[in-house]
């Protein structure tokens, strides 16, 4: 079921990037990500009212660290969104969204310091070959 959800996810994220940079290319990079936020705030709020998963109960039973870790995820994304659309209106969709999926390399590293994920060398070599083709695509 992950593998479903994670097309599903890869194809959104191909919307994303295209509407992104439509939209950044009139208008000012830090006012897309905000009124994006703000659209989909009511969109996950409204999502979540449908499906009765907002009540007093569920913000109160979120433990303190737990608040903290969402608080930092939510600073980490800000800073993303805000740097992407920006890089959309200076670059090509298809080298600022290459240079974006370094985030992998990244993700799978630090995945395997805090986690203790498996790190073959597999996919060191995957990894690898991911970077060399993202430097391909970036200086062609």
């Amino acid at each position: 079921m992950w593998f479903l959800y994670a097309i599903l996810s890869s194809i959104s994220w191909c919307f994303v990037t295209i509407f992104g940079k439509l939209a950044s290319q009139r208008v000012d990079p830090n006012m897309v990500t905000t009124i994006r936020s703000l659209l989909m705030t009511f969109m996950l709020v409204s999502s979540a009212v449908f499906f009765k998963q907002l009540t007093p109960a569920s913000f109160s039973s979120i433990h303190a660290k737990d608040w903290g870790l969402i608080t930092l995820a939510a600073a980490a994304s800000s800073a993303a969104w805000l740097f992407y659309f920006t890089a959309f209106k200076y670059g090509l969709v298809s080298k600022v969204v290459s240079v974006d999926r370094l985030s992998f390399v990244f993700i799978m590293f630090l995945s395997a310091y805090i986690f203790g994920e498996e790190l073959s060398w597999t996919m060191i070599s995957g990894a690898a070959l991911m970077v060399m083709g993202i430097m391909l695509i970036v200086i062609a």
